[in-house]
């Protein structure tokens, strides 16, 4: 159960009038995230809080800026109220976790003026057992386990962390990724899956918590070479953002078409992480005029916002990565696996992905 101004377990839905007065109800509360929820009687969060196969009172950690308390009750019980079955909850989870770790600093997303929200990148064998879109339209809408396991993240966030727009969430246009931003990977793959870059085994189930933007999609359609389709995704890369400045990530997401065509050619991942680096990057001169318009005359070096030294270059010519390693290049397979497209998913630089194993019960 949810203390305090959040959510609490109903009883008595003998009727179809009173399940649409307990929805009323949680929408007066602020309960939701604008859409109707599933009521959460005690039967379906004990349903899904023995699917976790962990103790009800067990805690996670602390849901900022509000700083609730997420026990496995509580993510249960908003699991329930975004339409989860209870096979999600071990994905759910790790998601959690993955949100709640300090390194991932969901303080700063929280509180944060841009439109990032946590992107749940799901791997391994898991995606299969339970359904997990990995195909077409897997950043849209139409799959029961991308859209209720990513709602339950933004559920938390707004019942336990307080991230009611203007109050705890304080960005300034948002994005329809803050409803549901939950997608598999890795399916129909010619390389090793995400996860085995962090140290798990191919045959584990792991999940990738990651701030980001909404995706950016490219169309690279055509009949030559495969090199063309990661000549598009780099143009589309090479923008003035964040990453530039402070560092990061970024996620490109490949369709499976595209993916096994490299890999025909003889690309391996890292060549293909090495490539985007090479060619995904900004002339100097534009970072420095980004530079003079931002902050109205030429700052010194490191000031304001930790400005980095080597931007600081006066050779013409010189162009600046998006991000500071290839490494940081995180290269998932999925999407329609007869067409041929791309998309990029930017990141808020100061929330690092983090990425756990699901613990199945």
């Amino acid at each position: 159960m949810v203390r305090g101004k959040t959510t609490a377990r109903v009883s008595g839905l003998d009727s179809v009038q009173g399940t649409i007065d307990i929805i009323e109800q949680y929408f007066e509360n602020g309960w939701t995230d604008g859409f109707p929820i599933v009521p959460p009687t005690e039967e379906l969060v004990q349903r899904m809080i023995g699917a976790s196969g962990r103790n009800s009172m067990e805690v996670l950690g602390l849901l900022p800026p509000r700083y609730g308390v997420a026990t496995i009750e509580a993510v249960a019980t908003n699991a329930v109220m975004a339409g989860c079955k209870p096979e999600y909850m071990p994905v759910v989870l790790a998601a959690v976790e993955a949100m709640l770790d300090e390194r991932f600093d969901l303080q700063g997303l929280q509180a944060t003026s841009d439109p990032a929200a946590p992107l749940v990148i799901v791997s391994g064998p898991i995606v299969q057992q339970i359904g997990i879109n990995h195909g077409a339209s897997l950043f849209g809408p139409g799959t029961r386990a991308n859209a209720t396991i990513g709602r339950t993240l933004r559920l938390l966030m707004i019942n336990l962390g307080g991230a009611h727009p203007d109050s705890g969430d304080k960005s300034t246009l948002g994005s329809p990724a803050k409803y549901s931003f939950c997608i598999g990977v890795d399916v129909d793959t010619p390389w090793a899956p995400l996860h085995t870059e962090f140290g798990f085994d191919a045959d584990d189930s792991c999940v990738m918590v990651y701030a980001s933007d909404a995706p950016r999609g490219n169309n690279p359609g055509g009949s030559g070479s495969m090199e063309f389709p990661l000549w598009i995704l780099a143009d589309s890369m090479s923008n003035l953002n964040h990453n530039i400045i402070h560092g990061g990530h970024a996620v490109v997401v490949i369709s499976p078409l595209i993916a096994h065509g490299l890999n025909e050619e003889g690309w391996s991942k890292d060549e293909v992480k090495f490539y985007l680096y090479e060619r995904a990057r900004v002339p100097v001169e534009r970072v420095q005029r980004y530079k003079q318009l931002r902050y109205g005359r030429d700052q010194e070096a490191g000031d304001p916002y930790y400005w980095p030294k080597w931007l600081n270059v006066d050779e013409p010519g010189v162009t600046v990565p998006v991000v500071r390693d290839p490494r940081n290049i995180l290269l998932l397979v999925a999407g329609d696996p007869g067409r041929s497209r791309s998309a990029y998913c930017p990141a808020r630089p100061y929330n690092p992905p983090v990425i756990k194993k699901v613990g199945l019960p």
